[in-house]
């Protein structure tokens, strides 16, 4: 029973610590690059718009002053266990699908409602990697048929 326990007792704290060094080895800059390669990529046609760094990068929409495109936003923690490039590719994907299952903007909704442009961002925060993506069309809520 000593032996049994003491086995997991490696095990666990060999795969914890190698978790845990991946993590300190997550490069943030290099992760960055990566999500916005992945969105050109998924995106094709589409161009960056650093102008929507800040609305990216905000935790709440009154964070970000309440901006039009905050409304496509999708963010949140990455998981640093992972090579920044397969995460970097599979948050593209899902956000992807967010916006196809969630805000019924497929391919051709996207086309048809002028959306050019997109953010990727990332930012460590505490020892954690945040993400923010965001397609825009650039139209604005002050901008009507009557103006």
């Amino acid at each position: 029973m000593k032996k049994l326990f003491l086995t997991l007792t490696v095990i666990l704290t060999s795969t914890i610590g190698a978790k845990a060094q991946n993590a300190n080895n997550f490069k943030v800059e290099k992760f960055e690059k990566l999500l916005i390669k992945e969105m050109y990529q998924q995106f094709p046609g589409m161009t960056l718009d650093t102008t929507l760094n800040f609305a990216a990068r905000a935790t709440s929409q009154a964070g970000a002053g309440y901006p039009d495109c905050y409304g496509t936003k999708k963010g949140g923690m990455v998981n640093t266990a992972n090579e920044e490039k397969a995460e970097a590719a599979k948050l593209v994907a899902a956000y992807k699908e967010y916006l196809k299952n969630v805000l019924y903007l497929d391919d051709v909704a996207l086309t048809r409602c002028n959306f050019t442009e997109f953010c990727a961002t990332a930012t460590k925060e505490n020892g954690m990697v945040r993400y923010g993506l965001i397609v825009d069309n650039n139209f604005s809520s002050s901008l009507s048929p009557g103006n």
